[in-house]
């Protein structure tokens, strides 16, 4: 197992930028809602690879710290 990406929703909201998408290498692994309801990027779990890019961008470059690593949970095949 590895982590993976995982969006802090309240932080993303904030600024609604949506650079963090622009900048993950996995195609449609790091998605961003935009309705009048919700307006913040999201991470489909299964497909992030853990390169851990979109955390650099926006917690080091953007300094806005709405995306952190995590590792995600293990479900056992019964």
């Amino acid at each position: 197992m590895y982590y993976v990406a995982e969006v802090i929703n309240d932080e993303c909201t904030k600024y609604k930028c949506n650079q963090c998408t622009l900048f993950c290498p996995e195609p449609n692994t790091l998605m961003y809602v935009d309705t009048p309801e919700e307006r913040h990027a999201f991470v489909y779990a299964n497909r992030c690879k853990g390169c851990a890019l979109c955390v650099y961008v926006c917690n080091n470059l953007l300094k806005r710290n709405a995306i952190h690593m995590i590792m995600p949970e293990v479900h056992s095949a019964t």
